[in-house]
């Protein structure tokens, strides 16, 4: 191989390893971005950002981990969990009860894709999964101990906070920040 085409090859493969280095840098700030927006400026600044595969896209220091919008599913959906909705999102990917016996609770300040209020594994509208569309932002609330949500209503029509998920170990509150349902 002539000198002159060594140097040369070598130029071309830094700028190809540079070129796909760059565009993993821009979609992970992308999925960055997506995920700090689910929480208040005030918790998200210090918190972990992960993908939905686990990869650690920024360290955090307040025991907060934010997660990117998934893509493909309908809606925007970032989530902002402390530890423990963090396991009970872990639980659900993996179809066990959730291991925490502590309040847990998940900011979704984007709002969420379209979802049954009845069966957490649903991914399309059923005549009877009571499909919720145009959740706007909203926080979810775990409990240890099902309970403790005594009256609160199952409708996720009712105007106020509602029960999702009953009669699963995935069961929590969901809280509307925004008006829901949307009028």
């Amino acid at each position: 191989m002539s000198r002159g085409i060594l140097p040369t090859l070598l130029l071309f493969f830094l700028f190809v390893v540079t070129l796909v280095v760059a565009g993993a840098s821009r979609a992970d700030e992308a999925k960055i971005t997506s995920a700090l927006s689910a929480g208040p400026d005030s918790l998200t600044k210090n918190a972990a950002v992960h993908d939905w595969d686990g990869t650690v896209l920024r360290e955090g220091t307040n025991g907060w981990t934010c997660l990117p919008d998934i893509p493909d599913n309908g809606g925007t959906d970032p989530w902002c969990l402390d530890p423990t909705w963090l396991s009970f999102i872990k639980a659900m990917q993996t179809n066990t009860a959730p291991p925490s016996k502590k309040l847990g609770i998940g900011y979704m300040l984007a709002g969420d894709a379209p979802v049954s209020n009845i069966n957490p594994s649903d991914k399309a509208k059923t005549d009877d999964n009571q499909w919720v569309e145009g959740i706007k932002a909203h926080l979810m609330v775990s409990v240890p101990d099902p309970e403790m949500l005594g009256d609160i209503s199952d409708d996720p029509n009712n105007g106020g906070p509602w029960i999702m998920w009953a009669n699963t170990p995935y069961v929590h509150v969901m809280v509307p920040i925004d008006s829901f349902p949307p009028g």
